[in-house]
């Protein structure tokens, strides 16, 4: 069944939602859906998760919509399209693909298939915290590393330590770094990935990756053609505004792919995810929409930072890590008391606060407006 032929003989319902599609389309407004407070009657802004302000891709949006008539069948032949399709854009096999329902399975995936008993897992401190969580119900050594003064991932003290070992390591590197945004040279990556033991696992995680321009930075993507102890994370969460279709990939050796699919659910991701990841690559216009609306979106709220001379941390994501000078829980409760969910707690930079920027500009004056009222009364 085409799509037209679906949405004639649709119900009036679906009929309402792509006609109120089409109209924001046209718009060029946020198609996010919004949850309201009715005894304030102000939305809820959600600055609390990385999503992408415009939503989906009208282009993605159109596709779900299409494949709902797909839904009743398993979705194998979607799922080979799209590793093909990524592969092309990566330059690789389709067997160096590998997808998940989001980077987070791939995550748990790589914990599963190369850690053992004994084993140990270092990571920055503070990061993305998936690869220890998922490590934790086990007999794993949790290794931490602060830092560096630059806010970059201390790659000599973690090889160094990783030298050590004779265990097998996984080595999670969320770059660029959530929660603060920053970069690690990826030179100092590459030097250690060419020069680790065989015991070493790197999951290099580029959930960011298109938001970076910066001569310092490039993708360890190469690496998957000759290391077979490399896994590269991409997301479809961000960019492309897809975070509930949960869909994500990895690139890797094939032989790494066949291992990780062992741990993987088989029938990920689900139809509609894959229909709406297809269609999203296809457009090429998104990209740089979506750059666009959160340069707008860093620059209202930078600019009352440094109007209230609250530190951030230079970002190359789609969020922004600052200063708030007081209690973080109280800090999250004040907020919210204002219809405005902001992110958790990341110790030990607990005077610091991941807001997302997933909101456009003039919703986060909102935000802006509600930070200099807490100045006003001694709160931040």
């Amino acid at each position: 069944m085409d799509r037209r032929a679906f949405l004639t003989t649709g119900t009036s319902a679906w009929a309402a939602l792509t006609a109120s599609a089409n109209h924001t389309f046209a718009d060029s407004a946020s198609v996010v859906h919004k949850t309201w407070n009715q005894a304030t009657g102000r939305s809820i802004l959600q600055l609390n998760h990385n999503s992408n302000p415009l939503g989906l891709p009208p282009t993605a949006r159109a596709a779900i919509l299409e494949t709902l008539a797909e839904v009743p069948h398993y979705p194998r032949a979607r799922r080979g399209q799209l590793r093909a399709r990524l592969a092309a854009l990566h330059g690789l096999s389709d067997e160096q693909v590998i997808l998940g329902a989001g980077s987070t399975e791939l995550i748990r995936c790589a914990v599963q298939a190369y850690a053992s008993p004994g084993s140990r897992i270092l990571q920055a401190d503070p990061t993305y915290e998936n690869a220890i969580e998922y490590g934790e119900p086990f007999p794993y050594h949790l290794e931490k590393v602060a830092l560096t003064s630059d806010s970059a991932h201390d790659i000599d003290r973690m090889s160094a330590m990783a030298a050590r070992w004779q265990e097998p390591t996984l080595v999670y590197i969320c770059n660029p770094h959530n929660p603060t945004g920053t970069l690690t040279p990826s030179a100092a990556v590459e030097e250690w990935i060419a020069s680790a033991q065989d015991n070493v696992f790197f999951i290099i995680d580029e959930a960011y990756f298109p938001f970076v321009n910066d001569p310092s930075y490039w993708s360890a993507d190469k690496w998957v053609q000759t290391h077979s102890n490399v896994l590269v994370l991409r997301t479809f969460s961000k960019l492309y505004g897809m975070a509930g279709l949960r869909i994500g990939y990895g690139l890797c050796a094939a032989s790494t792919a066949q291992r990780l699919e062992q741990f993987a659910n088989h029938s990920r991701p689900n139809m509609l995810g894959l229909a709406a990841a297809l269609a999203a690559l296809e457009d090429a216009t998104w990209t740089a929409k979506s750059l666009r609306i959160w340069a707008q979106c860093r620059e209202v709220v930078t600019t009352c930072l440094d109007e209230l001379e609250l530190k951030y941390f230079p970002s190359h994501t789609a969020f922004l890590f600052h200063e708030i000078r007081g209690d973080h829980s109280a800090y999250q409760r004040r907020m919210q008391e204002q219809d405005i969910l902001v992110g958790r707690a990341f110790p030990p930079l607990a005077s610091f606060n991941r807001l997302s920027l997933s909101a456009t500009p003039e919703e986060l004056e909102r935000f802006t407006d509600a930070l200099r009222m807490f100045r006003q009364k001694g709160w931040v």
